[in-house]
């Protein structure tokens, strides 16, 4: 049988709502998520489907600590882990539509590497600073397996202190569900926007470049800029 680390702890983005943290504390979660990953890529892992459900965030007395899981469709890079190669799946799409990097979308294995986590880490970032995905949930839900490909590929998504200042931002928000609800919370999107403007945005779509040989070379190359 198996022994391995029981995790009480909640989705990221769970705890940061619920904590109601600050740009600066989710920075500092963030930063954390970095270096796990970057722990990963130097044993020789790719995890491949990094999105809110697998990082979790667990208290140890009152620190937050990181703890990411779900190595289900992990990635070997340089060896084989066992002595006989297993295929997670053929031929179909590998991971989290909503997470996933254009070169998964490519389905092509020889493609994807390191740089597909941090994607991932970029969007997870991009979810914890905007308070929304990059694309619209329920169109990338809705889409076509087709669509679904070209939308990953292909579109590039708002930067992070526009997508804030959108209704269709706000109106994933708990509570927000109509226009006074909207119109009410301008002001903190607002300011929020102001926080987000500049460094942050480009640090944001450096990560979630489509090319990937203009994003961050590493997940601590990211944390380093997020420092």
């Amino acid at each position: 049988y198996l022994v391995m680390e029981l995790i009480r702890g909640q989705p990221i983005t769970h705890y940061c709502r619920q904590k109601n943290l600050n740009i600066h504390q989710k920075l500092r979660l963030m930063i954390d998520v970095c270096h796990a990953v970057g722990h990963a890529h130097q044993k020789g892992i790719i995890h491949r489907d990094l999105k809110p459900s697998n990082v979790l965030v667990a208290l140890d007395d009152t620190q937050p600590i990181v703890k990411i899981i779900d190595f289900g469709i992990a990635k070997a890079m340089d060896q084989q882990l066992t002595d006989q190669t297993v295929y997670t799946m053929f031929a179909q799409l590998i991971g989290t539509p909503m997470y996933m990097s254009p070169e998964q979308a490519e389905m092509k294995a020889r493609d994807v590497d390191t740089l597909s986590d941090v994607y991932a880490l970029g969007v997870l970032l991009y979810e914890l600073l905007a308070g929304t995905t990059p694309f619209d949930r329920n169109k990338i839900q809705s889409a076509s397996f087709d669509e679904l490909r070209r939308i990953i590929r292909e579109v590039q998504p708002l930067r992070p202190s526009a997508r804030v200042t959108t209704a269709v931002a706000t109106a994933t928000h708990p509570g927000l569900s109509t226009v006074a609800d909207v119109e009410a919370d301008a002001p903190t999107r607002r300011e929020l926007a102001r926080q987000l403007r500049g460094d942050l945005d480009w640090i944001v779509l450096k990560a979630m470049d489509k090319d990937r040989r203009r994003r961050y070379e590493s997940p601590g190359e990211l944390a380093r800029d997020l420092e």
